[in-house]
């Protein structure tokens, strides 16, 4: 017996489909188990189930009441007002390793909440309604509520997450001399995935408040939904942290030293001890130099340290330590002792941790390339 091309695709779709709702199940149980697993993967494992039980929900959940039950009732895909929540959340806790859930992060979950008690509710007392025409137009009316609502949810959340990605870069130069190490590709990855689903939502808003038939549509997102599930538990169970674990960044005030003063004023003599540290210990020769490792070298504390870099020098922590690395570049290069040595020794030499890193902060700050600067001596 022969199957068309349509049937055929269809039965591709669902086995991927069903075989992803296996896989997030089993991601969360790898994801919470697994030796290599980081504090933000509980919340991870979380959105893995929740995928799979929106794929459950569109895939059984539906046509089990439509076929059994004999009722057009749909509240469609209310799972996905919880999908966005743990997509922040497990954001926040992979850029702050501090950050813990508390009582108050509950109320994230508020409007699946509602909307599962309205479904109850309707669903409880749907043979009071006096006709079906009336009933399908109470359905569709919860869920066009349902969509704007999770529209609504999704524009706030993805904002706040772009401001947690674009705020990532600018703290990593507050506190590390070196970024070469930091990927954040795995955060745009995951954004661009829920982005996706973002459009998924618009469309399927679009087809209920025009009735249109979402058959083989649904099928297409539960399918979508499956890559997802695939693409994020693979690459989260491999994605240990943003930045190198000795790398961490701690948030500014989160540590209360004696050596800090409550209102960290700028200090001329502070500044003096920094700068003839710099010059005399040249600790700029540590590839990987840090903000707290350097207040510890010092011996002042943290916050303290960062305030007195970007008051004082007007920059941040990450162009400070790189200038003294540069200007001894251009020193050795004008050495003698130095001139059968290649500019990536010399680089070396200097504490630039990479050919790649030491090409691009050169030539930020003298406008020239190595080559360039060394044949004009």
């Amino acid at each position: 017996m022969s199957i068309s091309n349509t049937e055929f695709i269809a039965l591709i779709l669902n086995i991927i489909t069903y075989a992803g709702i296996v896989q997030g199940f089993s991601s969360a149980f790898v994801l919470t188990h697994t030796k290599l697993r980081n504090p933000a993967n509980q919340f991870l494992a979380i959105l893995m189930v929740v995928l799979s039980i929106s794929i459950l929900h569109s895939s059984f959940i539906i046509p089990y009441f439509h076929q059994f039950h004999h009722t057009n009732f749909q509240i469609k895909e209310p799972f996905i007002l919880l999908i966005i929540p743990f997509v922040w959340l497990y954001v926040k806790k992979l850029n702050e390793p501090q950050f813990r859930f508390s009582k108050k992060h509950l109320l994230h979950f508020v409007p699946f909440v509602m909307v599962m008690i309205v479904s109850i509710v309707f669903l409880k007392h749907n043979k009071a309604v006096a006709s079906d025409t009336q009933y399908n137009t109470h359905t569709l009316t919860l869920n066009i509520l349902m969509y704007i609502v999770a529209l609504g949810q999704y524009i706030f959340y993805l904002i706040y997450i772009l401001q947690i990605i674009r705020s990532f870069k600018a703290k990593a130069l507050n506190e590390l001399s070196n970024t070469e190490n930091i990927d954040p590709t795995w955060l745009r990855i995951f954004l661009f995935t829920f982005l996706i689903i973002f459009v998924l939502l618009i469309a399927m808003m679009i087809i209920a408040i025009h009735r249109l038939e979402a058959g083989y549509f649904n099928r297409v997102v539960s399918f979508i939904f499956a890559l997802a599930i695939y693409i994020l538990g693979y690459k989260g169970l491999f994605q240990q942290t943003i930045l190198p674990q000795k790398q961490e960044i701690l948030p500014y005030g989160s540590e209360k030293t004696e050596k800090e003063t409550i209102e960290n004023r700028f200090d001329e003599q502070l500044l003096k001890k920094l700068l003839d540290f710099m010059t005399n210990h040249k600790p700029y020769h540590e590839p990987e130099l840090t903000l707290t490792s350097l207040a510890a070298q010092i011996d002042i504390g943290r916050n303290q340290l960062s305030e007195l870099i970007n008051t004082g020098t007007g920059g941040n922590f990450y162009d400070f330590v790189n200038k003294y690395r540069v200007e001894e570049v251009k020193q050795l290069m004008d050495n003698l002792k130095y001139k059968d040595y290649t500019i990536l020794a010399i680089a070396f030499e200097a504490g630039f941790p990479s050919k790649s890193t030491f090409n691009s902060i050169f030539k930020k700050f003298t406008g020239l390339t190595p080559s360039g600067y060394r044949n004009s001596l």
